[in-house]
């Protein structure tokens, strides 16, 4: 497949730019700084902002599908609002729409859903309240467009091998000891973005 990537350079990202081009994808990184990032045989590097409406729609051009892993930076999205990923989103739906690129896989975070345990449900609603009050936005845009999307909110994630030994489904309970790794998550990912399974579904991925 050829698979447009979004969050290439953060730690999932780099994991699923390796699997996808070892499973024989043609991938387009789509990258703040081309210098994180070494250009290979069947990885392409563009230069692009999530504001860029243009350079977004040119990435998109002859795609297949989308994965996004983007995330908020911790250090600067902890003391205030940061929008940037649903604004960003507006423009990649829009490029999809118009390029005719239906299916997205899109990463968000377990911290959203309500089945998670108490202890971090009150972290994440009162130390991390300004990173998560743009998820909800992101999922929204998502639910109301007319592709193929799948949201997938993995369990903290860890570094680690990947596996292939972790649980996926709709709403599943995130605990204490709750986790998955970087690697196992874009193994998901790119076995997702192969099907239409999951199409207009959110998945709770977790170590089994």
């Amino acid at each position: 497949m050829k698979l447009l990537v979004f969050g290439a350079t953060g730690g999932t990202g780099k994991k699923l730019i390796e699997q996808g081009l070892a499973q024989g994808h043609r991938i387009t990184a789509y990258v703040r700084n081309p210098k994180t990032i070494s250009e290979c045989p069947n990885l392409t590097v563009v230069k692009g902002e999530l504001f860029d409406r243009k350079a977004i729609k040119e990435a998109m051009e002859g795609q297949d599908a989308v994965i996004s892993v983007l995330g908020n930076k911790t250090s600067r999205a902890l003391w205030r609002k940061n929008t940037v990923i649903s604004e960003g989103l507006i423009n990649i739906i829009r490029a999809m729409e118009e390029s005719g690129v239906s299916r997205i896989v899109f990463v968000t975070s377990f911290g959203v859903g309500k089945k998670i345990f108490l202890p971090e449900k009150l972290f994440i609603k009162i130390a991390l309240r300004n990173i998560f009050a743009d998820i909800p936005k992101q999922e929204a845009l998502l639910r109301n467009s007319a592709l193929e999307w799948t949201v997938v909110r993995p369990a903290r994630l860890v570094n680690g091998p990947r596996t292939g030994c972790y649980r996926a489904g709709e709403d599943l309970y995130i605990g204490l000891s709750s986790k998955i790794s970087r690697a196992d998550v874009a193994d998901f990912l790119l076995k997702t973005v192969r099907s239409r399974d999951t199409a207009g579904k959110i998945i709770t991925v977790v170590v089994v």
